[in-house]
């Protein structure tokens, strides 16, 4: 058995590998506690979507923490309107992000009630980011896609630019200046969509409030798009 000739030897040994473990366990915290970003993706401008469900939430501390811009959920069918919509959007004047407003769509209610009912509670101050429409339910049948584009018809009748979460393969079914979002672990084709949800259990770091459950959100195209398109950058 060998044995340690120096009384100092195995008590340095000891001492590096508690540093070293100490360093690793740093650097692991500091990895959970950093931003979700996107992988393997170099991103112009990174935005998440805030509800309800995360109560009041600092929009000054977003901007001085890389958020560029906020998706607000407002409506769902004829008679859901989110409780923080009004006040976020309120905040979000204050500051220097973009905002968009996001609508659930219901198959539970008409186009024309999905409409009615989003212009009485969000009126025509949607933000300069899209209008995003969101499937509410797992349905893709054809029925489901041509009343959202029916309902998305009307935004775009007032002069409204317009998202929908859909796969691009459903396109010939919308207006023909209809933007299109997706979700998924890989930068999607940025001639196909305009904007990437790629975490829907991101964190935003220096945020109370956003340690988890966040979704996140990057604009699929360069920073000159971003900026002539919805403002400058915060990151």
């Amino acid at each position: 058995m060998k044995r340690f000739h120096h009384k100092y030897t195995l008590p340095a040994i000891i001492l590096l590998l508690m540093v070293a473990i100490g360093l690793l366990i740093t650097g692991t915290l500091n990895i959970r506690n950093q931003t979700t970003l996107p992988a393997n993706s170099n991103s112009s401008a990174i935005g998440v979507e805030l509800n309800q469900n995360f109560g009041y939430i600092d929009l000054h501390e977003l901007q001085s923490n890389g958020i560029s811009f906020v998706y607000l959920r407002s409506t769902q069918g004829r008679s859901y309107f989110d409780d923080d919509y009004l006040s976020y959007r309120d905040q979000v004047l204050g500051t220097k992000l973009a905002f968009g407003t996001s609508i659930f769509y219901s198959n539970e209610s008409t186009p024309t009630e999905h409409y009615q009912y989003f212009m009485k509670k969000v009126g025509m101050n949607t933000g300069s980011l899209p209008i995003l429409i969101e499937p509410a339910v797992n349905d893709r049948s054809i029925r489901y896609i041509k009343q959202m584009a029916q309902f998305t018809r009307m935004l775009t009748a007032q002069g409204k630019r317009v998202m929908v979460e859909v796969e691009i393969k459903y396109k010939k079914y919308f207006p023909q200046n209809v933007l299109f979002i997706t979700s998924g672990k890989k930068a999607p084709n940025k001639l196909q969509y305009s904007f990437w949800r790629y975490s829907n259990n991101g964190r935003v770091k220096g945020v109370k409030g956003l340690e988890d459950g966040v979704t996140m959100l990057a604009y699929n195209g360069s920073v000159s798009q971003y900026k002539q398109k919805y403002g400058q950058l915060t990151q």
